[in-house]
């Protein structure tokens, strides 16, 4: 259950900035359901394949048993949120940089 906890604690920080900061993620619809379908595939594969080859797994009382395949649900729910947090924090650092040195150049051509 811990494990669903932080992703929802990673979700709802990332709809927060989102929305309070005005970051516009995604040009369109269609992006805003290919780009996370890509992450979900590439990294279904990727879990999937390092699960079968015993890299790693995923057991303990932090998770809620819902298995899909070799996966428990948490981690198709963290290769949808994980990458949309990451994309979230890296616009608002892009638009609050850009609006830095946006300001610096003004400044300077008085």
């Amino acid at each position: 259950m811990e494990y669903l906890i932080i992703l929802a604690l990673f979700l709802f920080s990332a709809i927060i900035l989102e929305y309070q900061f005005h970051i516009h993620l995604y040009n369109s619809r269609k992006e805003r359901i290919l780009i996370p379908l890509i992450f979900l595939v590439a990294g279904t594969a990727w879990d999937s394949f390092a699960i079968w080859r015993g890299h790693w797994s995923f057991q303990g009382p932090g998770l809620i048993g819902i298995e899909i395949g070799l996966m428990p649900l948490e981690e198709y729910l963290f290769l949808l949120i994980i990458p949309f947090w990451i994309i979230t924090i890296y616009k608002l650092l892009d638009k609050k940089l850009n609006y830095k040195k946006q300001k610096h150049d003004n400044k300077n051509r008085l």
